[in-house]
């Protein structure tokens, strides 16, 4: 699944990195990339859609409704 780059949260993503550290502490090698995604939701790297984006949502989709022209 692909999301826009403003859903993901940079900070958590640097939050998470910690764990990669303690990985190859351990002497193993993670594939950073698969495992943050694998583990995205566990780890709050994906921002939750707030109420408010709801609400912002739906008046954009009102505004911009197709009208009819006849």
């Amino acid at each position: 699944m692909r999301l826009p780059k403003e859903k993901i949260s940079v900070e958590m993503v640097f939050r998470s990195l910690y764990y990669v550290a303690k990985s190859v502490e351990r002497g193993e090698n993670p594939d950073i990339v698969t495992s943050k995604v694998q583990r995205a939701k566990l780890l709050g790297l994906v921002k939750a859609i707030r109420k408010r984006h709801r609400e912002t949502q739906q008046i954009r989709e009102q505004i911009w409704e197709a009208v009819p022209l006849s």
